[in-house]
């Protein structure tokens, strides 16, 4: 199979703008609006008993797993609320939401829990194994209430979730763009800010957003590569229900009868960023030709492949006809050698120590303004950091940005090297040297080990790119 047939299911059915916000609207506030009104006889019937409505004393008197409770109605009101409007508005099914073969494949997403749960059940035994004092062991009806509330509806929320983001949500952008690596990061991003609210504060809140980008991404993944959902459904079903009865990982339920409870000491388990890519690993094991399909351009059914009608010359500049081979001019080879990884990675490493050397200058000037303000309302620490910490990464992507339209950084110049257009070999758009560095972040997956992910794809690919050069069409070349 040479395409992603899963995208092209969107193409069933409508597909007006219109009709993706009005689903998309009411399938999440709509549901919201119902449960509020389902719930306005049990507010008037359970009156408070003093005058003080502070929203926090309101939510106390909310049992964690009364709260469970609610979830379960408002992810069903969802679901089919969703079913309707994809049936009646859209006049799609949801099974082409799902896999491009019309029933679903139980088998699939019982191997995508059990994966999920092996896995995370070893990290948590790990965790137990290398810090017993941080949780205590609870076996009790409290627990086996939990467990089957969970059962029912973690089943019935993961699984709409999934359907809407990697089912009609990134079949839907899918057909904005014929790179599928762009739905599937577009879609990972809105799936982890949606989980911003899972934590108490500011610190746990981000890093959930951040485990759930790694966690959508890697989902994202094998719904690509194995062209259905059902894997991805089974392994989120799996982590809602694990963490939810098994280490209470989800901070704003409150305080879950869980099997492990957790004490105040840190957890010196394994990070939970880097499950995904275990998950990822054994599903795709020497099936990595499955994988490349997600990084390349897919040319919609019955569609002639692009042919550059122009070929840049990078000796001399002059502009060949897109089927030569040599210039027309010069008579110089008009391809040109891709840069190898080595030459990328030391040219990357050089631009990294510049910025290292850029953001440690920030810091002491941030630092200095600290310290010469001692007005904490005009200057704190916090706000210090933040402002250090915006302007870095604001002056990195301008940098790159702005030297890679000219086809160089200086890491590239001392190295040799130019990125230009794939088909053209001319000089990039400002438009793809945006994307190819906006796609630095997935690029630098997964951050303990920066570039992983990025290092991966390029030995995987014939052309030597990385997933930014996919999206924005561009390659690195010998100058």
């Amino acid at each position: 199979m040479d395409r992603i047939t899963f995208l092209d299911n969107a193409r069933q059915g409508k597909n007006n703008w219109w009709r993706y916000l009005l689903t998309s609207i009411t399938t999440w506030i709509g549901s919201f609006i119902l449960l509020l009104l389902m719930l306005i006889p049990f507010i008037i019937l359970t009156p408070p008993t003093d005058m003080d409505i502070n929203p926090d004393k309101v939510t106390e008197g909310i049992t964690p797993l009364l709260f469970i409770v609610t979830l379960g109605i408002y992810y069903t009101l969802s679901f089919l609320i969703f079913y309707g409007f994809s049936r009646f508005i859209h006049h799609k099914k949801i099974l082409n939401m799902i896999n491009t073969v019309n029933r679903f494949n139980w088998k699939r997403m019982l191997k995508g829990a059990g994966l999920w749960s092996l896995i995370m059940g070893v990290a948590i035994l790990l965790d137990v194994l290398l810090n017993p004092s941080s949780v205590k062991l609870s076996l009790d009806l409290p627990f086996l209430t939990l467990l089957i509330l969970s059962l029912i509806i973690f089943s019935i929320q993961a699984s709409f979730e999934e359907i809407f983001f990697r089912g009609y949500l990134m079949q839907g952008i899918g057909l904005l763009t014929r790179k599928p690596v762009l739905p599937l990061f577009f879609t990972s991003v809105i799936f982890a800010i949606g989980h911003f609210w899972n934590g108490e504060n500011m610190a746990t809140s981000l890093t959930a957003v951040f485990n759930m980008f790694i966690f959508g991404m890697v989902l994202g993944i094998i719904t690509l590569g194995e062209n259905s959902l059902e894997t991805a459904i089974g392994a989120h079903i799996a982590n809602n229900i694990l963490v939810t009865t098994m280490v209470n990982g989800v901070d704003f339920m409150g305080d879950l009868p869980s099997m492990f409870t957790r004490g105040f000491e840190p957890s010196l388990g394994v990070p939970y960023f880097i499950l995904p890519f275990i998950l990822l690993a054994v599903v795709f094991w020497k099936k990595s030709d499955k994988l490349s399909l997600i990084f390349k351009t897919q040319h919609r059914l019955n569609e002639t492949p692009y042919i550059p009608s122009e070929i840049q010359c990078l000796n001399c500049k002059t502009i060949n006809p897109g089927i030569s081979t040599y210039c027309m001019n010069c008579g110089e080879p008009i391809a040109q050698e891709c840069a190898s990884i080595p030459r990328k990675l030391v040219a990357f490493l050089i631009d990294m120590m510049l910025f290292t050397i850029l953001s440690g200058v920030l810091l002491a000037i941030m630092m200095f303004l600290t310290l010469t303000i001692p007005n904490p309302d005009i200057l704190s620490p916090e706000l210090a950091s933040g402002i250090w910490i915006i302007l870095t990464i604001i002056i990195i992507l301008f940098y790159l940005i702005l030297m890679e339209k000219n086809g160089k950084t200086i890491g590239k110049i001392v190295m040799r090297l130019r990125v230009v257009a794939e088909d053209t070999q001319k000089p990039i758009s400002y438009q793809q040297s945006i994307l190819r560095n906006l796609f630095l972040v997935a690029d630098m997956i997964p951050f303990i080990l920066p570039g992983l992910l990025g290092l991966i794809v390029s030995v995987k690919s014939d052309r030597k790119q990385r997933i930014g050069d996919m999206v924005a069409g561009t390659i690195v070349i010998r100058d």
